[in-house]
């Protein structure tokens, strides 16, 4: 399977599509509930038995959280633009 695509230009345009069905999901936690509820309705709508639907969540869960994993290691990794980065020692001004 080929990988995602996954950007910030991807994101912000399905916050927009969900903002223009209801203005509350431009909070980022409300967009992220509609996500949720539309990942549970399209598993249930699909042609599979319970026990393999139950497997896909799972596994969808398990992806959300290993994209949220490794998107917070590249904010740590990465000094926020803008800013200086490098060692400050005592007796530095």
């Amino acid at each position: 399977m080929d990988q995602l695509k996954l950007s910030q230009q991807l994101i912000g345009a399905v916050q927009e599509t969900l903002v223009s069905a209801d203005a509350r999901a431009s909070d980022p936690l409300v967009a992220m509930q509609y996500l949720s509820a539309i990942m549970g309705y399209a598993l249930a709508k699909t042609n599979m038995p319970p026990p393999a639907r139950r497997d896909a969540l799972d596994q969808l869960t398990a992806l959300a959280r290993n994209v949220m994993e490794d998107v917070e290691g590249q904010q740590i990794s990465r000094p926020p633009a803008g800013e200086a980065f490098g060692i400050w020692r005592p007796g530095d001004p």
